[in-house]
């Protein structure tokens, strides 16, 4: 059988997914309902970003990939923070190493830099949206669903233009300000 509010094959008497049992009522804790609002708010593709499916393209976006989730506060403070910890680390290693094994130092941060964000992109988007849908929840009562699904399309609306644009902005800015900083500091 499979269950009627998520469409996940259910196994026994309830869903393991979401909580639906076959009486028609929902096995609900703290955390099911958090799930639930989020397992409604991706339906389908739940388990994709729940599993952190999608690293590969957090962790190429960092915090652009928060940004472009309509999360632009946040998204734009994470990215000034990623970009002075890496400006302060390439100005370290200009300075004091003198060699040619700068850039390929560089180089490694920047791998490293990104496999950090395939970690953490996820999940600090899947905790801001759920605190999102959680304050829905809590403004619109009688008509959350709805409000949650009016906010998936609008999150989800040309996203893949958005992960462009924003890349392409984010990296202009990225070269603009080591630019800046390495010419006042008259490195090269």
């Amino acid at each position: 059988m499979y269950c009627p509010n998520c469409g996940i094959h259910m196994k026994t008497n309830f869903c393991t997914h979401c909580g639906y049992m076959r009486n028609g009522t929902f096995i609900e804790n703290g955390k099911e309902i958090d799930e639930s609002l989020l397992s409604y708010y991706f339906g389908k593709r739940y388990d994709y970003y729940n599993r952190n499916n999608n690293w590969f393209v957090a962790g190429l976006l960092g915090p652009v990939y928060i940004f472009s989730h309509n999360f632009y506060l946040v998204g734009f403070l994470l990215f000034l923070l990623d970009l002075v910890i890496t400006m302060g680390f390439f100005v370290i290693n200009h300075m004091f190493l003198f060699t040619k094994m700068v850039r390929l130092i560089n180089i490694v941060y920047l791998i490293i830099n990104r496999f950090v964000w395939a970690t953490i992109g996820n999940i600090i988007y899947l905790k801001l949206l759920n605190n999102k849908l959680k304050r829905i929840m809590k403004n619109h009562p009688d008509n959350y669903k709805e409000m949650i699904q009016d906010y998936y399309r609008l999150d989800n609306m040309l996203t893949g233009l958005k992960y462009f644009v924003y890349s392409i902005i984010a990296l202009v800015i990225f070269f603009l300000v080591r630019e800046l900083v390495y010419s006042y500091l008259l490195l090269t």
